[in-house]
């Protein structure tokens, strides 16, 4: 977690980072800070010169969303991070 709280970062391949970790990782940073955000390194696009860095936050939507299934089982959650990335 980044001291000045704007939230975290993690570097990957190809940008697959995307799981319930990361999910939950961001809404606590959202709960603490509203305006926090989740940022990318993509290791094999800085390989091939292309723009590594990419930019996340959750949406309203997204937070309703994850705020209603804060109680729910990882297979329900499962379709909650499908919707969220539609």
């Amino acid at each position: 977690m980044d001291t000045t709280k704007v939230g975290f970062y993690l570097s990957a391949h190809m940008g697959l980072t995307f799981n319930i970790e990361t999910l939950n990782n961001l809404y606590k940073c959202y709960k603490e800070f509203k305006n926090s955000v989740f940022l990318i390194y993509d290791i094999s696009k800085a390989n091939f010169g292309m723009n590594p860095l990419h930019c996340y936050r959750l949406s309203e939507k997204a937070v309703e969303t994850l705020e209603k299934t804060a109680n729910v089982s990882s297979d329900k959650m499962n379709l909650v991070q499908d919707k969220i990335r539609s």
